[in-house]
């Protein structure tokens, strides 16, 4: 079970995680807060989160495996109207926020575009950024994250155990889930506030956590599988790529 009184004792936020939703199973954070929005029941800097998450959303409809009681699946709800220049850098924020989160836990993570969280080349966590567009303004935005904290080897399934990991089995020691939250929402709170005052400072520390910048990667957008050469992200948060010798940008968010 996840304690809601232990995260917010560890906050250091003025917004983020002031009010959190708490489930001990849903299908999907990320749907949940949405339901939520919809129904008026949300505010800036909710946070919605699960001790089990079944029906865990990735990107281009990939799912995301979390261990019961083990892992965090969360959403942070975002409802002040962004720019649409700064609105395409929040999963350049999430993923500095737990690049930073990580460091805090004597870590060394990496960022792969769009929204993997890498350590020792092993995916344990990923970020799916989904919001509203209302005429020339972002008005509402759903940050989910998930991240694998104390699962074992024998937690995951047979298709993962060669590229997934957890904190707990490159620690190996266990982690308390709530202080990681904690850190991560105040990181986030500060890093939304840099990016709308220096949004050039918050890519370069992107850049500075991706482990493949100059790098060939392969990725899906629109349901086609593409390689290409990273080159880095402008300064809309879209990522420029080389894709037979034509530079190309791919957005970071999902826009609706």
């Amino acid at each position: 079970m996840i304690f809601t009184n232990l995260i917010k004792t560890n906050l250091r936020t003025k917004e983020f995680g002031k009010e959190i939703e708490y489930y001990q199973r849903l299908d999907s954070t990320n749907n949940e807060a949405w339901e939520l929005i919809n129904n008026g029941e949300t505010q800036h800097g909710m946070i919605v989160i699960t001790d089990y998450q079944f029906k865990g959303k990735g990107r281009s409809g990939n799912s995301w495996f979390m261990s019961p009681s083990k892992g965090i699946a969360m959403s942070l709800i975002l409802q002040k109207p962004l720019p649409f220049n700064l609105a395409g850098l929040i999963p350049l924020v999430a993923g500095v926020a737990m690049a930073r989160t990580l460091k805090n836990r004597n870590f060394n993570p990496k960022l792969k575009w769009p929204n993997d969280i890498l350590l020792n080349q092993k995916k344990v966590g990923g970020i799916l950024c989904e919001s509203k567009i209302s005429k020339k303004s972002v008005n509402t935005m759903v940050v989910g994250i998930g991240l694998n904290v104390n699962e074992t080897r024998n937690d995951f399934p047979e298709n993962l155990i060669k590229t997934a990991s957890s904190l707990s089995i490159e620690s190996k020691h266990p982690h308390q889930r709530e202080l990681i939250v904690a850190i991560f929402a105040t990181y986030f709170e500060q890093c939304i506030e840099l990016v709308q005052h220096s949004p050039q400072e918050l890519i370069t520390e992107w850049e500075t956590f991706c482990g493949h910048l100059n790098q060939t990667i392969t990725f899906k957008f629109d349901g086609n599988s593409l390689s290409g050469l990273f080159k880095g992200v402008n300064n809309l948060g879209q990522a420029v790529i080389i894709i037979d010798g034509n530079e190309q940008v791919f957005p970071s968010i999902i826009l609706d």
